[in-house]
Formats: C-alpha cells, sequence, structure tokens
C-alpha cells in the first residue's frame, strides 16, 4: 500500500468535532466549578447573617448580575478557543463590557456623594473588607479554573495565554458569584474596584498558567 492511498483510508471516515459537544463540555464545567464555589463559600466564610433582608438581597441581586455578565460575556469566548482557527475571528473586546458599565455606574454614583463619603464606598464595611475580597474571589475560583481548564484542553486552544487568561475570567466570575452571597459590602464603588481586581488577578494567573496547561 503506498502512501497516498494510507491517507486516503485514514481520512476517509473523519467528521468534524461538534460545537454541541463542544458546548457540553463547557456548560458541564460551569455548572461542576459553580456548585464547588458555593460549596466552598458555605464551608468557609458562609452567607452573611442579614442576606434574608431585602434591602440586601437586592444588592446581593447586583452583585450575582455582575458576576453573571462576566461569565455570560466570557463563555462564548471560550467555547470559540476551543477549535482552532476561531480565537482570532473572536472580538475580545466583549469580555470588557460588564467591567466597563459597572465602573461607569460606580463613578456616576460617586458623582452624587460627598468627597468624604467616597473612602467608605470604596473600602466597604470594614478596612479588611477589599482583602477579603480579594483573597475570597480567588481562592473559590481555583476550582472553577481547574475545570474550564479541563473543557478547553477537549479542544485544541492554539492561542494557551489568551484563553488562559479568558478561562481566568469565567473562573473569577464564578468565584465572585460565589462570594456575592457572602459580602457584607453593599456599595457599586465597591464592586467595581475590589470584584474587578479580584477577576483581573483571576485572569493575569490563567494567562500565565495557560501555555503550561493547554500545551498539546
Amino acid at each position: 500500500m503506498n502512501t497516498d492511498r494510507l491517507i486516503d483510508l485514514l481520512s476517509s471516515n473523519l467528521e468534524p468535532v461538534g460545537r454541541v459537544r463542544f458546548g457540553k463540555t463547557l456548560l458541564l464545567a460551569i455548572l461542576m466549578g459553580s456548585a464547588t464555589a458555593l460549596s466552598l463559600m458555605l464551608a468557609t466564610v458562609g452567607p452573611r447573617p442579614d442576606l434574608d433582608s431585602s434591602a440586601h438581597l437586592v444588592w446581593t441581586a447586583l452583585k450575582l448580575l455582575f458576576a453573571l455578565s462576566v461569565i455570560g460575556t466570557a463563555s462564548p469566548l471560550l467555547l470559540k478557543s476551543m477549535r482552532p482557527g476561531l480565537e482570532k475571528a473572536t472580538p475580545t473586546e466583549t469580555i470588557f463590557l460588564p467591567f466597563l458599565a459597572v465602573l461607569a455606574a460606580a463613578l456616576a454614583m460617586l458623582l452624587f456623594v460627598p468627597l468624604p463619603i467616597w473612602s467608605g464606598m470604596l473600602r466597604g464595611a470594614t478596612p479588611a473588607s477589599p482583602a477579603r475580597c480579594l483573597l475570597c474571589i480567588i481562592f473559590f475560583s481555583v476550582i472553577p479554573f481547574a475545570a474550564l481548564i479541563g473543557a478547553l484542553r477537549q479542544g485544541a486552544p492554539t492561542r494557551p495565554s489568551l484563553s488562559g487568561a479568558i478561562a481566568g475570567v469565567a473562573a473569577g466570575g464564578l468565584g465572585a458569584a460565589a462570594y456575592a452571597f457572602a459580602c457584607t459590602t453593599d456599595a457599586i464603588p465597591f464592586i467595581a474596584v475590589c470584584y474587578g481586581a479580584a477577576i483581573a488577578l483571576c485572569a493575569l494567573i490563567g494567562a500565565q498558567l495557560g501555555p503550561r496547561l493547554l500545551r498539546w
């Protein structure tokens, strides 16, 4: 058998990997990541004591809206990054939209309050709130990040740094969604700065780990 005949036989029954399969894999990773992030939150810091208050429920819903919008903009990019050739055609700028929206809302809110109040709205309920927020979101995002990397490895990312960064953003969003139930600070400037910084750090870590974890 000559080489050309062998190549024809090997390639005769090849079928492209369906987008549905990648979508199911990614969805499973997101669901598993959200469940583990929520479980970690319940097992460590726990939900805020006054979560059942209607006012605090509204603020928790706003925090969740921001976190879910981050996940929602990152997920399509992750799905496309699993298929070689689609990454370059993907408008990655959309991933910044939730951050720009919450930042604009935070700036608008700060403009309508006296300057001395700014520090409290940015710092949070206690001086330790920013550090607690950063550490908790990053900690809650570790297992979701591992699950998303596992899903990406089912595909063939050709830009591992970018794919790792997007996975970090999505994982950070899942960590932020879990932390929203425990966060005791109800201020949009705090959400914009602290939640945004934590997710940005997750993206930076993901970009650094991507080339190592997504090598194929």
